[in-house]
């Protein structure tokens, strides 16, 4: 009760106060004029308030998880929706821009490119867009408030948390993985994956077809159809985390063919997209995405450990008191920007550097302070920190209201069941022996990767409004059912186990 009381009273305290007639009269139309938030001397006091809040949230949402035996992420996301539905009903000025940075980064774009005011270019971005009435004036009226940047301030640095968090998680999982459990079951992954793909891309264009009325653009279902390839290793991760199941066969083969999904999936947005820009397909750029990837994480699995070992004791002789949390964490952020610069997600960067740090590269080395922890256990309070942040933020931009109109719900639930089939059709490619159910249930959740595809599809056009609303609906239902009915078949799998054993 004590945090529930603590939350509220923190949502109160940032809650923006209400835009008085002078305020409005006295914001120039000029965007980089314009003054930080009133009472803070310090620019980033605002996020200080925010992370504050998004903690409070995600603490507060694991109590009530666990209270209801649910995985504590499931507590993390539906914190953060019900976070954003009061914070953005009051006008909180970040969750709107949140809610709609594609506008208002379109509008920053206008401003630069057309050398056109600030207000005349959001005005431009919502016409461009389907929102009109009270929400395109809340739009605006944050946009051009006085404090503007400040609050764009506190949403970039959010942002920035979230990824520094589901970059450590995913760290923390390569950390839990043995890279030799991974090669054991590449096999089993590879085909989870690539069946993962095609049987989910099959049924969503085979669903668009069926549900979208007749001389809708044939380029959506093929859009809808690649997007619905996608898997979040995020969510699954934090599930199996939680349950103690991370070293599991099924987790082990869920991580590798997660890792393997992405890149798939990549390949199959660039085919998308090149048919949908150009018309056709070009061979040569999915020919470098593909090169790029395997080099990437032949090179990571083939010689990391190897350069590992020796990279640590220069590091030692540099920083010996700290090498424990340093070269962990500096490992972490290379492998993960590397990742991105050759096309890949972060996070794959990131699993990577899990996978191929060992603690026994650092021999006797004592842990920060005259420890003698573990790499896992130094990281893992960063982590504990960080890591909520991200699902946190994910609820948050959920819009409740995008699921009201009966039709884009209706398109949204035939789209989420064929998601969730083609993954647990995937299953069918594990051998004998290994719990099929834990296994499709784990391919299940799109998250972030599948936002990431629907606001390309959104960005060439290929998605209106609605459409994005659809697949960001499909995106969050198959992220909320993932963490119960996960937790509920690895809490099975065990009680089998048990009465086997008895």
């Amino acid at each position: 009760m004590l945090r529930a009381v603590l939350f509220i009273l923190l949502l109160l305290l940032i809650a923006p106060p209400p835009r008085t007639a002078a305020a409005a009269d006295t914001a120039p139309s000029g965007k980089t004029d314009r003054s930080p938030a009133p009472g803070h001397g310090d620019p980033y006091a605002m996020v200080f308030e925010g992370l504050a809040v998004v903690v409070i949230a995600a603490s507060v949402g694991r109590w009530a998880a666990r209270r209801l035996s649910q995985a504590p992420v499931l507590g993390e996301l539906v914190a953060g929706i019900l976070a954003g539905v009061i914070l953005y009903h009051v006008g909180n000025p970040a969750i709107v821009i949140l809610r709609h940075a594609a506008i208002l980064s379109k509008a920053e774009t206008t401003a630069m490119a057309e050398n056109v005011s600030w207000e005349k270019a959001v005005h431009s971005a919502l016409a461009d867009s389907a929102i009109r009435g009270e929400e395109a004036e809340k739009i605006s009226g944050v946009a051009l408030r006085g404090n503007y940047p400040a609050y764009e301030n506190l949403y970039r640095s959010m942002l920035l948390f979230s990824s520094l968090g589901v970059v450590l998680l995913l760290f923390m999982v390569g950390l839990e993985s043995s890279l030799e459990g991974m090669r054991r079951v590449a096999g089993n992954s590879l085909g989870v994956a690539s069946l993962g793909v095609i049987v989910p891309f099959a049924l969503g264009f085979a669903a668009t077809i069926l549900l979208l009325p007749r001389g809708t653009d044939p380029n959506v279902p093929v859009f809808v159809g690649s997007t619905l390839c996608a898997t979040s290793i995020g969510i699954t991760a934090r599930v199996f985390r939680d349950t103690g199941a991370i070293e599991t066969g099924e987790a082990r083969i869920v991580l590798a063919a997660a890792v393997l999904d992405d890149i798939l999936g990549l390949i199959v947005l660039a085919v998308v997209t090149g048919v949908v820009t150009s018309g056709a397909v070009e061979l040569p750029a999915v020919g470098w995405i593909t090169l790029k990837a395997v080099l990437f994480l032949g090179l990571v699995i083939l010689f990391g450990s190897f350069l590992v070992k020796r990279t640590i004791r220069y590091f030692t002789r540099i920083d010996p008191s700290q090498v424990k949390l340093l070269y962990p964490f500096a490992l972490l952020m290379i492998l993960a920007a590397a990742a991105d610069a050759v096309g890949l997600a972060s996070i794959v960067g990131a699993f990577a550097a899990g996978l191929i740090i060992n603690d026994e590269y650092f021999g006797d080395i004592p842990a920060p302070a005259g420890g003698t922890g573990s790499v896992e256990s130094i990281i893992a309070p960063i982590e504990g920190v960080f890591a909520p942040v991200f699902f946190v933020l994910m609820g948050m931009q959920v819009d409740p209201g995008s699921m009201a109109d009966p039709g884009t719900l209706l398109t949204a639930l035939a789209l989420a069941v064929a998601a969730v089939a083609g993954k647990v059709a995937a299953s069918l490619a594990v051998r004998k022996g290994t719990d099929r159910l834990i296994v499709g249930i784990g391919m299940v959740p799109r998250g972030e990767v599948g936002l990431i595809f629907a606001g390309i599809g959104k960005g060439i056009g290929v998605l209106d409004d609605r459409m994005f609303s659809v697949v960001v609906t499909v995106v969050l239902l198959t992220t909320l059912v993932t963490p119960p009915f996960l937790a509920w078949a690895i809490r099975r799998k065990e009680r089998r186990e048990r009465s086997r054993a008895i």
